[in-house]
């Protein structure tokens, strides 16, 4: 009898767009180990599921891996409704209904991390752990004039500098190029400005006198450029003491760009 040769975990990449999602199109990416438990990527503002680009395939073959693009961003609806927390958690709650994702690891960054935050308040029996990466919503300094100006002015080369620490500036030519195609486009660009908009009227934290870590029950940590200029480390008191925090040396505000090296190893570590 011949022997039965294993089942190789698959990294080819699907890009596609779903129409079944309510709100309208639903840009996502995945790839890797379809028997594996879900990863899943929830990008900041101004970027798309591609900024996770770096993380990918070093987990691909343990995990099945889901990017997504969130409204005002990508390939998904223009559509932010309201701009708010409660309108992304909803999307993102459908978004996972219509992917198959019964619950997942969810890994955010920014603006991203902020939504999976709220998404684990609202929707804990879908959150299996969370990877927060310079996240928004824990409250602590935004200095958000360098989006204004990008917003009103097209000064992407400006903001492209603010984002990247000292390891990231040979990314700034690429970053530039893809803030000025997120956008080009008159609907998105008014998206964007909706959701910025917003974090500037409620500002960037959760709960005004700080977030209620006890309403997570999740495993959590937290990674954080040491040169994060949009959104500084917060005072400890914002941060869970139960939880690693990873500060990643030389990074801005995109770590998983500008050291994935380091980001992968803290989620290879992390992840089960």
């Amino acid at each position: 009898m011949n022997a039965v040769s294993p089942i190789k975990p698959s990294r080819k990449i699907s890009l596609s767009v779903s129409e079944a999602h309510s709100h309208g199109p639903l840009g996502y990416l995945e790839m890797g180990n379809p028997a594996g438990e879900t990863v899943l990527f929830v990008h900041g503002f101004g970027a798309d599921l591609l900024t996770w680009q770096f993380c990918l395939v070093p987990l691909a073959s343990r995990y099945r891996l889901i990017a997504l693009d969130l409204p005002g961003h990508g390939r998904s609806t223009p559509d932010v409704g309201a701009a708010d927390l409660a309108f992304m958690t909803h999307w993102l709650d459908e978004a996972l209904d219509v992917l198959d994702i019964d619950k997942a690891h969810v890994i955010g960054h920014s603006m991203g991390a902020k939504i999976a935050l709220g998404f684990t308040v609202s929707h804990a029996h879908r959150v299996q752990s969370l990877s927060l990466i310079s996240p928004a919503g824990l409250g602590g300094e935004f200095h958000h004039e360098t989006l204004d100006a990008f917003l009103n002015q097209g000064d992407a080369e400006a903001l492209a500098r603010h984002l990247l620490g000292p390891k990231g500036q040979s990314l700034g030519p690429s970053l530039t190029a893809s803030l000025l195609n997120a956008a080009a486009d008159p609907a998105r660009s008014e998206a964007l400005r909706a959701l910025l908009g917003n974090a500037k009227i409620y500002g960037l934290a959760l709960s005004p006198e700080g977030f209620d870590w006890s309403r997570v029950s999740c495993p959590v940590q937290i990674l954080w450029g040491d040169h994060d200029r949009l959104i500084p480390l917060p005072e400890a008191y914002r941060l869970p003491s139960s939880a690693p925090l990873h500060l990643i040396e030389g990074a801005g505000h995109l770590p998983h760009m500008e050291a994935p090296a380091a980001v992968i190893a803290h989620l290879k570590d992390f992840l089960p």
